[in-house]
């Protein structure tokens, strides 16, 4: 066994081509020859909470607006719809429940439309209803629909591109499929319903219990520690710790080795340069807006 048993890591200390302190490379000052049955525990995990409630990876909040109006002349008026996607960005930021609503009501009601918008928190159920009111020359037939992450996929496929999705300006807004950045997790709109013309539209809507702790647990990744037998809920093979947030915003996350079990086989290794990055469970990289990451490794052998 290499005399090294334990090595310290602080993102304050990684390389200058690192991305940040949440994704970075650390040098070890000397490489470590590790030898057969060695295993590796992570331990002394200090991790600042100073990530925000809404950040780049979920501040889109998609809508459709169906409008109503009339075609024809005469005794042949007949009733038609045009359908609106609209992609808006809410302001990144720390958010309580009344903080939500309001800012998803300046929103909404922010560019030139005949709907109008009332959002409010609801503390005894912990949800926010959205509610289109009747302003001078809105229709009582005039709808909207908030799609969940599966609705904003197929509504393209489902009315054939006929109505694309467009930012607030109306520029078109294209939708990458594995990096949608919806806000429908804070808002617990997960239903795997398609989107259509026949979804059901609504003039009032109503969230599930909003999620304003939007990272439940943080994972460790790196890719040069271990031999990938490991898996997470997306199929990836290069997490090496899983942190629940265990702390507020802005306050220390403290974890440490709490199971003889939660170690990685680092035998047969030689460690001098590693890789580390901080994910959510979507793999999105956690934002610390500066702050520094610590944590130790420590060597131990099995024989």
């Amino acid at each position: 066994m290499d005399k090294i048993k334990k090595a310290y890591v602080d993102s304050r200390f990684r390389t200058r081509d690192s991305n940040s302190d949440s994704d970075f490379k650390f040098e070890l000052k000397e490489a470590l020859d590790l030898p057969d049955n060695t295993v590796c525990y992570i331990d002394d995990i200090s991790i600042p909470h100073t990530w925000r409630t809404i950040e780049s990876h979920n501040n889109k909040f998609y809508i459709i607006f169906k409008k109503f109006y009339l075609v024809g002349g005469g005794t042949s008026m007949t009733e038609a719809y045009n359908y609106m996607p609209y992609v808006l960005e809410l302001p990144q930021g720390n958010y309580t429940g009344p903080q939500m609503a309001a800012a998803i009501q300046e929103l909404l009601n922010s560019f030139n439309l005949t709907f109008n918008f009332e959002v409010l928190y609801h503390t005894a159920r912990g949800s926010i209803t959205i509610e289109a009111t009747n302003p001078e020359g809105m229709d009582e037939h005039d709808k909207f629909f908030i799609p969940s992450d599966f609705g904003i996929m197929t509504w393209l496929s489902n009315t054939n591109g006929d109505y694309p999705w467009t930012d607030i300006n109306g520029y078109p807004e294209r939708i990458d499929p594995n990096n949608i950045h919806s806000i429908n997790g804070v808002l617990r709109n997960s239903d795997m319903i398609p989107s259509s013309l026949q979804s059901e539209w609504y003039r009032s809507y109503e969230s599930g219990f909003i999620d304003l702790l939007t990272v439940h647990n943080v994972y460790l990744h790196c890719p040069n520690l271990g031999h990938f037998n490991s898996i997470g809920v997306r199929g990836e093979n290069t997490i090496i710790k899983k942190v629940p947030v265990s702390s507020g915003f802005g306050y220390l996350i403290i974890d440490s080795v709490v199971s003889p079990h939660d170690k990685i086989d680092v035998s047969r290794q030689l460690i001098k340069t590693v890789e580390f990055s901080l994910r959510d469970v979507f793999g999105s990289i956690i934002n610390l807006h500066g702050a520094a990451i610590s944590f130790s490794l420590v060597f131990v052998s099995t024989d």
